[in-house]
């Protein structure tokens, strides 16, 4: 994987989305939630968690992932 794909919902990565992500990249579960700490998420009207682009760019850098970015407003 060369970038991050688009996010598939308006607001960002739909929950399955971010999970696809992470198996792709090898990333658990685990280790996404601790650096993507304490933090906001939208919710679908389907019910879904919507995880904004910025803060995954951001748990990715976090993680020292090349496909992360540091955001200065997280």
């Amino acid at each position: 994987m060369n970038s991050l794909p688009k996010p598939k919902h308006r607001l960002g990565y739909p929950i399955s989305q971010v999970k696809d992500i992470l198996k792709k990249l090898n990333i658990s579960w685990e280790q996404f939630g601790g650096a993507f700490g304490v933090n906001t998420y939208a919710i679908s009207k389907k019910g879904e968690p919507i995880y904004y682009e910025c803060d995954v760019e951001r748990a990715l850098w976090k993680l020292g992932h090349k496909l992360g970015k540091y955001h200065l407003w997280d």
